[in-house]
């Protein structure tokens, strides 16, 4: 540092150093000088720092400020979207429509118009119940696998009918079809015998001819087709004839079917 003061006051001062007389108290003079620009120059140092340090603090509080203030920003932001929202509720609590209580009429009091009203109105409701199947027991009856005289008693029933829908004449056809009881398959051909000439029984008895394998059923199920003289049947009673595990007294049967209808 000393050196660079001595250098540059020796180049400052070179005219004077070129003199051939040097003036008295010449180093003395050049070292007070050096030591006055140190202090000099020491002093602007120390301004210097001072006045970045009050730089400095004036910053750290501009920052707080600032901090404070969006605090109490937000904190006033918030307070007033609270009162708003109090505020747009109460509106709707005082616009909101008062439910109005209806008054609960005796039944003494009601007028014939309001009982008439009442009465056709279940009247029409009663009109969708669901009926109860009259046939429910019957249907229960042939499904009962487990006793032969509930399916005869079923099929007594059936016998009683003055005619049968459509349901009741596919569950007797198939218990003449699949019953494993010989009497109970004779009593559902009993039964069918009587609507014969229903087209969908008569298909079923024809379907028989070749169905049925019990004897005794084979010789019913003859006197009943017997008479008729569809082509149709003829070919299925004499395949009966033919089938060499079809009994004599069935074959018999047949022949006379066929000898009658020819005649």
């Amino acid at each position: 540092m000393e050196r660079d003061f001595f250098k540059q006051y020796i180049q400052e001062h070179k005219d004077a150093f070129e003199s051939e007389a040097l003036p008295p108290n010449m180093l003395g003079n050049i070292l007070g000088n050096l030591k006055e620009r140190e202090e000099r120059k020491a002093q602007q140092e120390l301004q210097i720092l001072e006045a970045q340090k009050k730089r400095k603090l004036t910053y750290t509080w501009l920052a707080v400020a600032c901090s404070l203030f969006l605090i109490a920003g937000a904190y006033l932001f918030v307070s007033q979207e609270n009162q708003e929202i109090k505020e747009s509720g109460s509106k709707m609590a005082i616009n909101s429509p008062t439910v109005v209580e209806q008054p609960v009429i005796a039944e003494n009091e009601k007028t014939p118009l309001v009982k008439s009203s009442i009465e056709r109105s279940t009247r029409h409701l009663a009109s969708y119940q669901p009926k109860a199947d009259p046939h429910k027991e019957i249907y229960a009856g042939l499904r009962d696998s487990l006793s032969v005289a509930s399916r005869l008693e079923a099929i007594i029933k059936i016998n009683s009918l003055a005619s049968l829908d459509n349901n009741l004449k596919t569950a007797l056809c198939k218990t003449f079809d699949n019953d494993g009881n010989d009497n109970v398959r004779l009593a559902a051909l009993e039964v069918l015998s009587k609507f014969s000439n229903d087209k969908y029984i008569h298909e079923q008895l024809m379907a028989g001819l070749s169905k049925q394998k019990d004897p005794v059923v084979q010789l019913e199920l003859i006197k009943i087709m017997g008479n008729n003289s569809n082509p149709e049947t003829t070919d299925k009673l004499i395949a009966m004839a033919n089938n060499p595990f079809t009994v004599e007294a069935v074959k018999e049967q047949v022949y006379y079917a066929l000898l009658t209808n020819n005649n």
